[in-house]
């Protein structure tokens, strides 16, 4: 029998070796005959490899696999080949909690005739492996690998990987790895020593339309080095050919000569991909040659499929279809841009060719965002999507998203409940004298009417021609909306809707909806529309692999979403009741602002104002963080009073035409109880070193002359107000006051007044800050801060509560929210806040 040091066996052992050297997978050692190694991964490369092949080929490379995915490889040679490795392998891998992921693997080996002639039979192999992701970058990993066979000489060894990669940008990575160590180096005549690779990706284009890999790898054994190359090219629609290149021995390939051939060792595969919504299928097929299989002109092959949880970036995609998106509850300001990312990725879907929105709630908490989602279906329609809405029991701000659709159809049985605009205001003196408690306020700005709801039983002149102002704003921007889509002038178009609501009969009578249908019916009117047959699916796409690697430079969208308080950030859900914290919003905007990868910031301000302190915390952290990188201000439902005094450095602001805005304004007081406790027979004794060190307690109103000092003091609040928007909007203090006082504007007036630079939604703004960013279109965003979670928060159900309203009656949740300042404001903050008066429909 030829032992492991006869002549003849090591040269077929050096041959061999170089086919095994295509792969990671490899053992550690050149392989000779009697060498049971695994499948090799063929034209697959150590550094760019992202799927359970890395299992094989480099452990850390787990760290980066996109989602699940089950795969199979055969390799089918000629019985007159010395290599083993024929047979097959089969392999599942997943992602875990906290940046983990594990795969497994299985080969089945059949080595060949000529390879059983050492004293080969068939082997198995089992590997498992674990790797995390610790950065955006990089990724450690590590395999644990046994054999098992009914030979004995190859059961039981077992051995260990480890490895490393950075993608330290677009264009490069990096890997390292180091195989089969802890192995037995000498195993009943299986030999198995540890080999160590060393690998470098090449993108030229930044992305993986085209990757080289240029791989080494060093035999401890032989101490000898194994060059490799490997290249992957995408193919239109088709998928991706594979192919690698092996040297088994660098010094005899370049210093041989004709007596002492040059082996080699080459593959080739194309992968055939296909999309789906819930992921993609593989299919591939090659074929792999050269002398250093143990054979001259011998050409084999290679096999395999793939089932991912993910979405390759190319391949082939579905037929057209429909996706339909059903709303049940009115999204929260997160779950708002959630849907408008949502709209905004559908439009890029090649294979979608129309969008149902089936809306059984309030589209929106504001006709601001409606807008931004008027505006999300325009773009759908402008990239040949068509568009469908359908209703139940619709409001206004339904009814005005859904005229931007193709066609807007209405259950049989449905209403449009709409029949003008309103906006009520709540006034609580009456309740207050009769608990004997006394509303002491003091207020900077003509139009600072937000006061007046403790102080008055009904609003100023001045505070009602506001409001009746802000209305007929709102309300002319919907007909004008309303007029264009439907085709009615605005002049009939304000009869007909006086005469709402609408059932649904009546509302197609109105030209307001073009037809009902039932649910089961809506498919077919979509067809109608298309003029074809279509499928229709849930929204349920995964998302595509990444064509990029390495540390992406993204758009930072930082949510000023709430009350503005000191302190950190913090909710009431069965009130619905946000607070945005200056601690939390401070540090958010450092790390921001410290982060390199981040190219440009995004602040959506989804605020009526709150405390002065916090706001002016707020806006110097803002004005920093713009020093360093663009800050592009979007603003949402509102904007207004600290709102907008946090937006007032920004680069760039943007608002929609109906955001509600501006409300440049100060006031300050306190709730004097002390008539109450008289009342139930409560008496006071206060003992103090000085005369006002008591004027803020809720015991006793202001005296005359606290109330003179207060308003100075005030005064000066107020004029620091002026000046941090004039520092951010480039104006004299003197310009911003007349356009201040407290006066509320909508977008669109504050951007004809200075105080908005462009009229736009979030999509807007987001484009704006890859501009000046000059960052990518499909550049990543991170959205900050993170929402906390808690363990309670989710058994109650609490976290994520998108329809507030539903927790309490409507009457008892606006008085709520009415109050709302009283409950989360320090009786000693001087606010700059906006009344809470929501226009509803």
């Amino acid at each position: 029998m030829i032992g492991p040091s006869s002549p003849a066996l090591r040269a077929i052992t050096l041959t061999a070796a170089l086919g095994c050297s295509a792969s990671s997978l490899l053992p550690a050692t050149a392989i000779a005959q009697s060498r049971p190694t695994r499948l090799p991964a063929l034209g697959r490369s150590v550094a760019g490899t992202d799927d359970t092949r890395a299992l094989v080929l480099n452990p850390a490379n787990l760290g980066f696999l996109p989602a699940s995915e089950l795969s199979y490889q055969g390799i089918f040679l000629e019985d007159s080949l010395a290599v083993p490795w024929q047979g097959h392998a089969f392999s599942l891998g997943v992602n875990l909690p906290f940046s983990l992921s594990t795969a497994a693997r299985l080969d089945l080996i059949n080595p060949p005739e000529t390879a059983r002639g050492t004293g080969l039979t068939d082997y198995q192999w089992f590997t498992w492996g674990v790797s995390l992701r610790a950065s955006e970058s990089m990724a450690i990993g590590a395999t644990l690998q046994r054999s098992y066979s009914e030979t004995p000489a190859l059961h039981d060894i077992s051995s260990y990987s480890i490895g490393l990669s950075t993608r330290p940008s677009d264009y490069l990575s990096f890997s390292v790895a180091a195989q089969h160590l802890g192995a037995d180096l000498d195993q009943a005549n299986t030999h198995l020593a540890a080999s160590y690779d060393t690998a470098i990706g090449i993108r030229p284009l930044g992305t993986r339309t085209v990757e080289l890999g240029l791989e080494a790898r060093y035999l401890k054994d032989q101490e000898s080095w194994r060059p490799r190359a490997t290249l992957g090219v995408d193919i239109g629609p088709v998928g991706r050919v594979y192919g690698d290149f092996t040297i088994p021995d660098s010094d005899r390939f370049l210093l041989g000569d004709s007596n002492d051939p040059k082996t080699w060792q080459a593959s080739l595969a194309l992968a055939l991909d296909t999309n789906d919504m819930l992921g993609s299928s593989e299919l591939y097929g090659g074929s792999l040659t050269g002398n250093g299989l143990g054979a001259d002109n011998s050409y084999n092959w290679q096999f395999g499929f793939a089932v991912r949880g993910w979405r390759e970036p190319v391949g082939g995609e579905p037929r057209h279809y429909a996706v339909r998106i059903r709303l049940e509850s009115t999204p929260g300001a997160r779950g708002h841009v959630a849907l408008l990312r949502q709209l905004w990725s559908l439009r890029d879907e090649p294979s979608v060719e129309a969008v149902i929105l089936d809306l059984r709630a309030a589209p929106a908490g504001s006709l601001a965002r409606v807008q931004e989602l008027r505006d999300a279906l325009f773009e759908l329609r402008r990239h040949g999507k068509r568009t469908l809405c359908h209703l139940e029991n619709a409001s206004g701000s339904a009814l005005y998203l859904c005229a931007a659709a193709n066609t807007i159809l209405a259950h049989p049985a449905g209403n449009i409940r709409f029949a003008g605009l309103r906006s009520r205001h709540l006034y609580f003196k009456g309740l207050l004298d009769k608990l004997g408690v006394h509303a002491d306020f003091i207020h900077i700005g003509a139009h600072k009417s937000a006061p007046e709801r403790f102080t008055r039983r009904s609003p100023t002149d001045t505070a009602r021609a506001d409001s009746i102002d802000l209305l007929q704003q709102v309300e002319r921007h919907v007909i004008d909306g309303l007029s264009v889509a439907r085709n009615i002038k605005p002049a009939e178009l304000r009869r007909r809707i006086a005469t709402g609501p609408f059932l649904a009969k009546e509302a197609v009578a109105a030209n307001l909806i073009d037809d009902t249908a039932f649910d089961d019916e809506v498919d077919d009117k979509l067809e109608e529309l298309l003029g074809h047959e279509t499928h229709v699916f849930e929204d349920k796409r995964v998302k595509r692999s990444a064509t990029r690697s390495g540390r992406q430079r993204k758009i930072a969208l930082v949510y000023i979403d709430g009350d503005i308080v000191d302190g950190r950030s913090r909710s009431i859900p069965f009130l619905g009741v946000k607070t945005v914290g200056s601690y939390t919003i401070a540090e958010t905007l450092k790390q921001v602002r410290e982060d390199s990868s981040v190219g440009a910031v995004v602040l959506r301000i989804e605020s009526p104002g709150g405390s002065s302190m916090a706001s002016d915390v707020m806006w110097r952290e803002i004005q920093l963080t713009q020093k360093k990188k663009p800050v592009i201000v979007s603003m949402g439902a509102y904007a207004a009073s600290g709102g907008y005094y946090v937006a007032a450095p920004a680069t760039r602001i943007f608002a929609n035409p109906l955001t509600i805005t501006g409300s440049i304004g100060i006031f300050f007081g306190k709730a004097d109880i002390s008539g109450l406790l008289s009342k139930v027979g409560v008496d006071v004794t206060v003992y103090k070193t000085g005369p006002r060190a008591d004027a803020e307690s809720m015991f006793r109103p202001f005296t005359p002359e606290e109330r003179v000092a207060l308003e100075g003091k005030l005064r000066k609040v107020y004029d620091l107000f002026l000046e941090r928007v004039a520092t951010g909007r480039d104006m004299l203090s003197e310009d911003v006051d007349k356009v201040a006082q407290g006066r509320v504007w909508t977008g669109e007036q504050a951007h004809a007044r200075g105080l908005v630079d462009e009229l736009g939604g979030l999509r807007q703004a987001l484009a704006h800050a890859r501009m000046l960013g000059e960052l990518r279109d499909d550049c990543p965003i991170v959205e900050l801060p993170e929402p906390k979670s808690s363990l309670l928060g989710k058994l109650l159900g609490i976290e994520g509560l998108t329809a507030p309203s539903a927790a309490l009656p409507t009457g008892i949740a606006q008085i709520a929210k009415a109050l709302a300042p009283f409950m989360i404001h320090k009786s000693h903050q001087a606010l700059a806040r906006l009344p809470y008066a929501p226009i509803e429909d």
